[in-house]
């Protein structure tokens, strides 16, 4: 009985999908990201790829600050990814090119 019960235990344990944070991807362009904005609840990541010459950044301002929380490095090509554990609306900018280079990420709970 007690070796069925575990048989049991773990026939349902594989059973059950793991959930997976989803990543959505975003493009950093010569002087803009697209898209520009991104939708994608908690835990979920982003992965901005650098698809131009120019040097850009990507940098994230949380919900309710004012000031940069999170950033890249400066770079003309690669990836940078983040994890998003915090809801809330991010802004993202470039800090080179911080008027023309922005977008938002809204989190939401799952």
């Amino acid at each position: 009985m007690r070796r069925a019960a575990l048989s049991l235990i773990a026939l349902v344990a594989v059973a059950v999908p793991v959930a997976h944070a989803a990543t959505e991807r975003v493009k950093v362009k010569d002087n803009f990201f697209k898209p520009k904005l991104v939708e994608i609840v908690k835990g979920d990541k982003v992965r901005w790829v650098w698809r131009g010459s120019d040097i850009h950044n990507v940098a994230l301002k949380r919900p309710g600050s004012r000031r940069i929380t999170h950033a890249s490095a400066f770079k003309t090509e690669g990836r940078f990814t983040f994890r998003f554990r915090r809801v809330g609306t991010w802004r993202v900018l470039c800090e080179t090119h911080p008027r023309k280079m922005r977008m938002r990420v809204i989190v939401s709970r799952p």
